[in-house]
């Protein structure tokens, strides 16, 4: 086999290599979905006289789904950017106000249902590690944190703008304490997702 024969031989073997990767790479295309998201935010706590209690705020999202089968997925994901604005009570009675600020890392597993064709549904239920800070509005000032794990549920709608591209409108639910306050965070946005 001269020099021409072998370097033809080596080109076919790589295209070759190259077909099968390629068509084990599609076979797991959808396998994973990474997305991003933003939208509002209504974090409830508790007001108190004198300071300014504003519930509503913004955040960015993102996350990872591993697809296990044509239903059953999981996620894990990220939030950050809420902030709001409420109050609290110390153990002897005193009443404070300050800021609230609120992210979580968490994972969940996530059941899909199709609706239409490109259109589908999808619930979710998991855990999150959710951080919030309080900071103290003046005279008090300074902060305390808190990292708690709290129940992490959710709901999406989605549709397939094209081949591994997907938009959904996002819901999802968690809860979040610091120092003596509990309090609800409901967040709603808008998602782009990429399957690879």
């Amino acid at each position: 086999m001269n020099r021409h024969e072998r370097y033809r031989a080596r080109s076919l073997r790589a295209a070759a290599a190259g077909v099968l990767l390629s068509v084990g790479l599609a076979a797991h295309a959808t396998d994973f979905t990474l997305g991003f998201g933003a939208g509002a935010d209504r974090g409830k706590t508790d007001c108190v006289d004198g300071f300014a209690c504003d519930h509503s705020s913004a955040h960015g999202k993102l996350f990872l789904n591993y697809r296990l089968d044509e239903a059953w997925d999981l996620q894990a994901l990220g939030f950050a950017g809420s902030r709001f604005k409420g109050g609290d009570t110390t153990d002897d009675g005193t009443t404070f106000g300050g800021s609230f600020r609120v992210d979580a890392l968490g994972l969940a597993a996530g059941y899909r249902v199709p609706l239409a064709p490109d259109w589908w549904l999808r619930g979710q239920l998991g855990v999150a590690a959710v951080r919030t800070r309080f900071s103290y509005a003046a005279p008090f000032e300074g902060d305390v944190s808190k990292t708690q794990a709290q129940p992490l549920a959710g709901l999406s709608a989605g549709y397939a703008i094209a081949p591994g591209w997907l938009l959904s409108l996002d819901y999802d639910f968690t809860r979040f304490k610091v120092h003596s306050t509990r309090g609800s965070l409901h967040l709603l946005g808008l998602s782009a997702q990429m399957a690879f």
